[in-house]
């Protein structure tokens, strides 16, 4: 948890060479205050709430925190010097469909959901777990349908079919069904 706390500061300080218009900042100084506390939560709960301690529950967390450092890692890669942790449409700004972005539209966001999940199941902390759910992760649902607004008006039909091929955050697979034939 603590590599997980100094790996946060550090990709706060972290963002793109260009800069570019930014809304909803108010989204992510909320986001931030909800991750210190649930992060926060998670530490309180861990020491001072007396329950048994399931090791299953603080390994899954640790692979999803894993996990998510790699996505997160993966999507500031290719967007490069598009990276922000702002909803920021740039003058330049291109389309980017590349590494994982082939397969989900908001890789960047999957990593802080699946690391808000992690954090608490390390910690065995139910309670911050349950407040990652109520209150973190609508309020990213609600960051990712402003950006993707923001995206459909720079990009237009372009965007809007990628929205069609490609899911936001869980990546869609094509089932290919297999008729029968007759023998």
């Amino acid at each position: 948890m603590v590599a997980a706390a100094i790996w946060r500061v550090w990709d706060f300080r972290k963002r793109g060479s260009e800069q570019g218009r930014v809304s909803m900042m108010w989204s992510f100084y909320a986001l931030v205050a909800l991750g210190c506390a649930v992060f926060g939560g998670t530490v309180i709960e861990f020491f001072f709430v007396p329950r048994p301690f399931y090791y299953s529950a603080a390994l899954l967390g640790v692979a999803l925190l894993i996990v998510a450092g790699v996505i997160r890692m993966a999507a500031i890669r290719t967007l490069g010097r598009f990276w922000s942790l702002h909803i920021e449409i740039r003058t330049e700004h291109v389309f980017v469909r590349q590494g994982l972005y082939r397969y989900v539209r908001h890789p960047a966001y999957l990593s802080f959901l699946l690391e808000i999940i992690a954090i608490p199941l390390i910690g065995n902390a139910w309670w911050s777990l349950g407040a990652a759910l109520v209150g973190y992760v609508p309020l990213l649902l609600l960051r990712l349908r402003q950006e993707e607004a923001a995206l459909v008006a720079r990009f237009g039909d372009t965007y809007r079919a990628y929205q069609q091929e490609v899911g936001a955050l869980i990546p869609r697979f094509p089932i290919h069904r297999m008729k029968r034939g007759v023998d």
